[in-house]
């Protein structure tokens, strides 16, 4: 017998230390609620509740975004509700204007009304605002920034294939920000790169690689062309393009390395440079710069893409400051078959900066004269067969111009000898856009989840009413069409509303499903059985309980050492 060493004491001890922690943590639990309380319970299963935690709050943010969605949609409907309204009175009277029993101060006194409802839709039109933003004067109708525009040519006007290739992007939003191309290899002219197309046309990941050597003429592409003659091409094609007024160049031998570039009359190209095979090698050849300065500006005509028909323009790749239209010094024409008939339309410069409403007010104005000519000419008026009514220019909320023909079929092409592309030169861009564009609703967890709704202007002059004049009968009867076409304006509009409305509802019902059954997978991992625990707290409780018993008596045990020294 030893009463240095209790063992058994010792023993008992760490029995009751053990179930009084277990019973301690049960305790916790049960009153926590929580199965997890600190990383040391469960290290993986807290990471990934914290993550599920985080989810769940945001898609429950996510539908009030969407529920938010909701209420500026209704905001921006019931004011247009009120505009078709007064589109509808304002029709009426016009009507009214057009019945040969009126006078002419009768007609006067019907004006008078006209022109206080065409105020009261700019009133609409400039008050209207939800959160302060307003909805309907065209601030929200946009591409909105950040964005990838996946371009196709499927509609791309067919012409001569020029030696450019490369993508133009036009944004509606009037702001400045950087376009971006992943072409390494390029012809720069006046600082602005021009892919080098070299026998075929180039995607965005191709590159143009030369075979030479640097004794002068020798230096020749992969297709066996002389580089001199194909350099003189490209780099006249681009200032045909890029220029008014421009001279061609001639290119001759210099020295080893270097090419001597002439212009027999001033253009406007002042410095051209070629990088010849990869763009990272150190070996890059560099053109002299022989082109003489002039006074002038560049010609640039940015490729806008329209769902109904598409003009293309000279396609540039360009870095730096991006507008949203750019300037052109030339004047464009393209031919327009409407119902059969050809015409042909000229289209005169757009000043840089301008919106894109401008540039459709633009094409609409010329397209409309040429029609209008066109009728006159044929003896055609308002309800004869082969009458070629306006064609509609409008803008998308997705920086597109489309052309729509409200009777018969629309066809644009471009003059002979311009460059367009092909499908292998349009591909994708990325473009970053600073400024109000399209409004945009967070409508998930995570970046990127959102719904662009953009709200065209809604007032008198964008719908083509703020001319309306009824004083005179000739007049009442060109304003039912163009209250008509208002009319339809406004109702393709609170379609568009109603569509993202409904989306935005059942959008709605798939967050709060997802949140819901998230919850329940967090659940699962974070929150404690009560059955379970409860069960495990009891006994670890009367285990700490028959512990405290037994330590008692483990302590008695070495008294009985005391009857052997008596």
């Amino acid at each position: 017998m030893r009463i240095n060493h209790n063992l058994a004491a010792a023993n008992t001890h760490r029995q009751l230390t053990s179930n009084t922690a277990a019973a301690s943590k049960s305790l916790e639990k049960l009153s926590s609620g929580l199965r997890i309380n600190r990383a040391g319970d469960d290290a993986a299963g807290l990471a990934i509740s914290e993550k599920m935690r985080a989810q769940i709050r945001g898609l429950d943010m996510a539908s009030k975004n969407a529920q938010d969605g909701i209420s500026l949609i209704q905001t921006a409907e019931g004011a247009l509700n009120e505009t078709h309204s007064i589109l509808q009175r304002m029709r009426e009277l016009a009507d009214q204007s057009a019945n040969g029993t009126n006078t002419t101060e009768d007609r006067k006194n019907i004006q008078d009304e006209v022109n206080q409802l065409k105020s009261e839709i700019d009133r609409i039109g400039n008050t209207t605002e939800f959160n302060t933003q307003k909805l309907l004067n065209g601030a929200l109708n946009g591409a909105a920034g950040d964005s990838s525009v996946n371009v196709s040519s499927a509609a791309v006007f067919k012409g001569t294939k020029g030696n450019l290739t490369g993508v133009s992007v036009s944004a509606v939003d009037a702001s400045t920000g950087n376009v971006k191309y992943d072409q390494t290899d390029a012809l720069i002219v006046d600082g602005k790169k021009i892919d080098v197309a070299w026998n075929k046309y180039l995607s965005a990941d191709d590159k143009a690689v030369l075979e030479h050597d640097w004794s002068g003429t020798n230096m020749t592409s992969t297709e066996s062309h002389k580089v001199r003659d194909i350099l003189e091409k490209v780099i006249n094609q681009a200032i045909d393009d890029s220029g008014t007024g421009a001279g061609h160049v001639n290119i001759t031998d210099a020295t080893a390395g270097t090419f001597k570039i002439e212009s027999s009359t001033k253009g406007t190209a002042s410095k051209v440079e070629l990088y010849l095979g990869d763009a990272s090698a150190s070996t890059n050849a560099k053109l002299s710069d022989g082109v003489t300065d002039a006074a002038g500006s560049k010609s640039v005509f940015d490729t806008f893409l329209g769902a109904t028909a598409e003009l293309v323009g000279a396609a540039t790749q360009t870095d730096g400051d991006w507008q949203t239209v750019n300037a052109t010094t030339a004047a464009q024409t393209f031919t327009m078959t409407y119902n059969g008939q050809q015409m042909q339309v000229t289209m005169s410069a757009v000043a840089a900066g301008s919106s894109l409403d401008t540039l459709a007010t633009a094409f609409q104005t010329r397209m409309n004269a040429e029609i209008t000519t066109w009728n006159t000419n044929a003896g055609k008026s308002q309800g004869d067969e082969g009458f070629l009514e306006d064609i509609i220019v409008k803008t998308t909320s997705d920086g597109r111009l489309t052309f729509q023909a409200p009777s018969g079929d629309l066809q644009l092409s471009e003059e002979e000898n311009q460059t367009v592309l092909d499908d292998q030169g349009l591909s994708n861009a990325s473009r970053e856009a600073a400024g109000a564009g399209a409004i945009s609703f967070q409508i998930g967890a995570n970046k990127g989840q959102t719904i662009a709704l953009g709200i065209s202007d809604m007032r008198a002059s964008a719908l083509g009413i703020s001319g309306v004049d009824v004083s005179s009968a000739s007049g009442a009867a060109a304003a039912i069409t163009s209250l008509d076409k208002a009319i339809t304006s406004v109702s393709s509009e609170r379609s568009k509303m109603g569509a993202v409305q409904n989306r935005l509802e059942h959008t709605i019902n798939n967050l709060q499903t997802s949140s819901e059954n998230l919850t329940a997978a967090e659940s699962r991992i974070r929150d404690v059985d009560m059955a379970k625990e409860m069960m495990d707290f009891t006994k670890n409780n009367i285990l700490s309980q028959a512990a405290q018993a037994m330590l008692a008596q483990a302590n008695q045990q070495p008294q009985g050492v005391l009857q052997l020294l008596r």
